[in-house]
């Protein structure tokens, strides 16, 4: 379960770090349609001769990027099973545990 949730959560920045048309808004727009997701880094790139400049850097957004990540990751680390599914896995192994103990039982009376 909770890796389902870290491998969803994880492909979920993956997806919002790939480059698309539709994520490109303007600041000032805070209304966006809710079937489009805003970009996850906005930067600015402006052309100061001879270099092209961006703001936050490559690095800083790699930073970023990455932090974001190793929270994910740290997050489900912490996160314990529900009760429910504890009881589960008791009721999962004592039925194993029977259905092992009657083949026992059968063995030894053949």
């Amino acid at each position: 379960m909770v890796e389902t949730g870290t491998r969803r959560s994880l492909e979920a920045l993956r997806r919002r770090l790939q480059p698309a048309s539709h994520f490109i808004a303007s600041r000032a727009d805070a209304s966006v349609s809710t079937s489009h997701q805003m970009a996850l880094l906005i930067v600015d790139v402006e052309l100061e001769i001879p270099r092209i400049v961006t703001r936050p850097t490559v690095e800083e957004a790699q930073s970023a990027v990455t932090r974001a990540a190793q929270t994910i990751l740290a997050t489900s680390e912490h996160v314990t099973p529900w009760q429910h599914f504890n009881r589960q896995q008791l009721q999962l192994q004592k039925v194993q545990a029977g259905v092992g103990d009657k083949l026992l039982m059968l063995l030894n009376t053949v």
